[in-house]
């Protein structure tokens, strides 16, 4: 039995592949400065390869701080009201949650204000509202490590009913 001959290109194809199998640990550094590396690869003129990298520090990833929340749960929620009506996402996680804060810059701008008081906290929890024109912003808090601390945030427009 005989089998047919491979073409030019098949065997460049190979080569190549061989090639750049060799080559490529060799592209790759342990070293965390980023630097072009070139790389030509000729195979007896039949095919040429011009590949051009560049290696880089792996991706670094922040991690939001923990809140550390107040004594005072009226306090809490107040902090964090004054912080979205300055836009200050910096000091409203110092008392609230990621998700608290991300919901809490979703409230329509305007002007709130606390209705009543936050409730009592009985059991390590609470709840304060702030209304104003714009709607009802509604601040649910957890007690941590002898603070009170924001776990989520809920913005009712009056239009929407709810």
């Amino acid at each position: 039995m005989t089998f047919p001959r491979p073409s030019t290109r098949a065997v460049a194809a190979t080569l190549l592949a061989a090639a750049l199998g060799v080559l490529a640990p060799a592209c790759s550094s342990g070293s965390s400065d980023a630097k072009p590396t070139d790389t030509k690869v000729s195979l007896g003129g039949a095919a040429e390869v011009d590949k051009s990298t560049t290696t880089s520090a792996a991706p670094t990833t922040t991690v939001a701080p923990v809140p550390t929340g107040l004594p005072d749960q009226e306090a809490a929620a107040k902090k964090l009201y004054d912080a979205w009506f300055a836009n200050d996402k910096v000091t409203a996680a110092t008392v609230a949650d990621p998700m608290a804060v991300d919901a809490m810059w979703k409230t329509a701008k305007g002007d709130y204000s606390l209705y009543n008081h936050c409730s009592t906290g009985e059991f390590d929890t609470s709840g304060c509202l702030f209304r104003g024109n714009n709607g009802t912003i509604q601040i649910d808090l957890e007690k941590r490590n002898g603070n009170w601390v924001v776990a989520g945030a809920f913005y009712s427009d009056p239009s929407s009913g709810g």
